[in-house]
């Protein structure tokens, strides 16, 4: 078939099939290759024209995407896909920056701007719109990495859309990085009403204790919880722990920041290691890092009956809280969850100063040890147990004798 009788032709490209092939029903996305001086073709993967159309659409917009355009010209789709396949999935936030993309995608699909939207046309109330549809129902399904993905869902939190508006961010910065769009969009943050208000739960010591109690026979999980309890680490930096690295006994500090990360605005600081803690790091092992120990926490928080909006990083804030009512100095307190830096006791000398966080120390330690007093009542009465097919962890009281 020539160009001129092709049922489809975008710019260079156009519709063929290839006579006399065992692919002759397919049809084939053609061009012609001037260096080669003959016609290149490329599979479609589709006998019905309608979608082979969609597809060569598809292709030439991505080979567009890739060279510099004019904001009029260029798609936001196709800069988002580009982020994805050229950095995002190989991000250890992967999963949530695909969930991100794709529910924008769902969303364009949807909306008087159509998925067609270019970087030029992005504009305040359509990223309005995105959050009132993406924090009510809402439901779609976008073709993604060659399958179809499809999503129901009652709706999101501000936290959530907020989320999704970063990676949409992260994307367009890539774009114009790469020199393929002339400048990045402004995308406004989510209003204040519409955020999530700060988390106040603060545990017992009793749920304190039934936790660590729980998890002591886990022992990634006991040491992933104990290093929080004991230092009030936020949990992304706990999870990277290498204590042979970070931990130094001749001085009893731990440095909080895990080896090699980039350091962030969420400033993970040095601070003393009290001695119950001490003993758990010198025990830590050779375990590799983990990304996540949100299963386990799950299941942990189902067993004691925890409230739904506990996690581990609830222990941080329980530690900050308590510390706060113990009367350690706030410098103390803020210095210890890395808010701020010390004035006069920066993490470069803070070993030869003894006085330290003597007061944020001193009260760990009595925080640990009332911890640990209730995880030792909780073991003397109750037991884990697994029960059914599917292996359900449970607690149980433990028979007492008469």
């Amino acid at each position: 078939m020539s160009r001129e009788n092709s049922p489809c032709i975008v710019g260079d490209y156009w519709l063929d099939r290839r006579r006399g092939t065992k692919t002759s029903e397919i049809w084939q996305i053609a061009h012609y290759d001037a260096n080669a001086r003959s016609i290149r073709y490329r599979s479609t993967h589709r006998k019905h024209v309608d979608e082979a159309k969609a597809v060569i659409h598809a292709y030439v917009e991505a080979l567009r995407s890739r060279q510099p355009q004019r904001a009029e010209d260029a798609t936001l789709v196709a800069q988002l896909v580009l982020y994805w396949s050229e950095k995002a999935k190989r991000l250890r936030s992967a999963p949530t920056i695909a969930g991100s993309i794709r529910a924008f995608i769902g969303f364009l699909l949807q909306d008087e701007a159509g998925p067609g939207v270019t970087v030029a046309a992005l504009n305040p109330n359509m990223f309005e719109r995105f959050r009132v549809w993406r924090m009510g129902p809402h439901e779609f399904t976008v073709p993604w990495d060659g399958d179809e993905v499809h999503l129901s869902s009652p709706g999101v939190t501000g936290e959530s859309v907020s989320t999704n508006l970063d990676y949409i961010r992260a994307a367009l910065g890539h774009a114009a990085s790469h020199g393929r769009i002339p400048y990045a969009p402004k995308i406004p943050a989510i209003a204040h009403e519409h955020r999530s208000p700060p988390r106040d739960l603060v545990l017992t010591t009793k749920q304190l204790g039934a936790i660590m109690a729980f998890t002591a026979e886990d022992k990634p999980m006991f040491r992933f919880l104990a290093l929080i309890l004991g230092t009030a680490v936020r949990p992304e930096a706990a999870l990277k722990m290498n204590p042979a690295k970070q931990f130094d006994e001749t001085t009893m500090l731990i440095d909080l920041h895990p080896p090699g990360n980039r350091r962030t605005k969420k400033h993970n600081p040095v601070v003393p290691v009290i001695p119950q803690l001490a003993t758990v790091l010198k025990e830590w092992g050779t375990d590799e890092p983990v990304k996540s120990r949100k299963t386990a926490w799950r299941t942990l928080r189902r067993a004691l009956d925890l409230p739904p909006a506990a996690e581990p990083k609830t222990i941080r804030h329980t530690i900050a809280t308590r510390l706060r009512g113990m009367g350690v100095p706030a410098a103390e307190v803020s210095g210890l969850l890395g808010h701020q830096a010390f004035k006069g006791v920066t993490n470069v000398y803070a070993k030869y100063d003894p006085a330290y966080l003597k007061k944020a120390k001193a009260a760990l330690s009595k925080i640990w040890n009332e911890v640990m007093a209730e995880a030792t009542r909780w073991s003397a009465v109750h037991l884990r147990s697994k029960v059914g097919n599917n292996r359900l962890t449970v607690v149980a009281k433990k028979r007492v004798k008469s």
